[in-house]
């Protein structure tokens, strides 16, 4: 077996999504960019923002991640994120009756079909009730899990929002602004907090490449 065969697994999802966004403007730069030098600079601002990501990686990993600067076209991106399918972090694996938990105030839970859904590509897990117009949410807090419930409301189709984790705009079908009760320092206090997020949970985690927005929203709510 060789050294990138034996590797133990290194990149989160949202990661790997990152790679993707960083080599998909690389490809651009070898169709538009007329001069060589701006191409040669172009490889190695990728490369050194890449390898920034992961200042602990070990030189077999740096090895792989330096590769990503000979991708030229998607033909090759798509080899190149194969070569790194390996290495990924799954989303850990989680069962209903471990979601029922978080969610104690609803009586009929919703859940999600846990055995179709593919861990290698989630960030977070999330999916939607269209019948209450809820959004649910379940995420790793530290060591333990931890789950949100939000109401959603699809704005005009004619109306286009970002998302505020993915940063990917979208009609008021596929971005909505979400809103979740939280409670203040006031006695029996709440207040209402809201947010405009991608309403098709795979979408969003196929995109999302960083996870700094996700965890102060959540934060926010806790």
């Amino acid at each position: 077996m060789t050294q990138e065969q034996t590797m133990v697994p290194f990149l989160h999802p949202y990661q790997a999504n990152f790679i993707r966004h960083q080599l998909l403007q690389l490809i651009g730069a070898f169709y538009f960019a007329g001069d060589h030098r701006v191409l040669a600079a172009s490889r190695e601002g990728v490369e050194d923002t890449i390898l920034s990501t992961f200042p602990g990686a070990t030189p077999e990993q740096r090895a792989l991640l330096q590769d990503a600067k000979n991708v030229r076209d998607k033909d090759e991106l798509k080899v190149y994120m194969s070569r790194l399918e390996p290495h990924v972090i799954p989303f850990p694996e989680i069962t209903a009756p471990e979601i029922r938990k978080l969610f104690p105030k609803v009586k009929k839970l919703v859940l999600p079909d846990l055995q179709s859904i593919d861990r290698s590509k989630l960030t977070y897990l999330g999916w939607r009730d269209i019948a209450t117009s809820s959004l649910y949410l379940v995420y790793r807090n530290g060591d333990k899990w931890a789950g949100k419930e939000f109401k959603f409301v699809p704005g005009p189709k004619n109306r286009t929002m970002i998302c505020t984790w993915c940063h990917t705009t979208g009609s008021g079908d596929d971005v909505a602004l979400v809103t979740s009760r939280v409670k203040t320092k006031v006695v029996d206090g709440y207040k209402t907090l809201g947010n405009h997020l991608c309403l098709d949970s795979a979408v969003c985690n196929s995109r999302i490449t960083s996870t700094t927005e996700m965890e102060a929203m959540l934060a926010s709510l806790r």
